[in-house]
């Protein structure tokens, strides 16, 4: 049986406030000690938080996915104001191509008659 302490997801780093360089994980337990880091921002009632913290509980019980469990974190990290990788980067390049991809909108008017 796998060490559930060892349970593998996608690898991640965040900017941390007062950090010089980027908290990083490859496992559902490395999000949880990045989430109960003390540079992690605390705000009162972080329901995005509790809700990140709870997925990673349930993900190394094998009640959740570890792809929910990131997915999870990468929401509250965002709603902390955090900067996210690869995530962000991703996020900021499909917007780029969606900017692309747009096909100019032609006006018409309508007719009188």
């Amino acid at each position: 049986m796998d060490d559930i302490l060892v349970t593998s997801i996608k690898e991640i780093a965040v900017a941390l406030p007062g950090n010089q360089h980027f908290a990083t994980a490859s496992t559902i337990s490395g999000l949880l000690g990045i989430l109960t880091s003390e540079k992690w921002p605390r705000r009162v009632n972080d329901m995005s938080w509790r809700h990140a913290f709870a997925a990673g509980l349930r993900s190394l019980q094998g009640e959740l996915e570890p792809a929910q469990a990131r997915k999870a974190f990468v929401a509250a990290a965002r709603d902390a104001h955090l900067k996210v990788l690869p995530d962000d980067e991703q996020l900021i390049r499909n917007r780029r191509g969606a900017k692309r991809r747009r096909s100019p909108v032609s006006w018409r008017h309508p007719e009188v008659g």
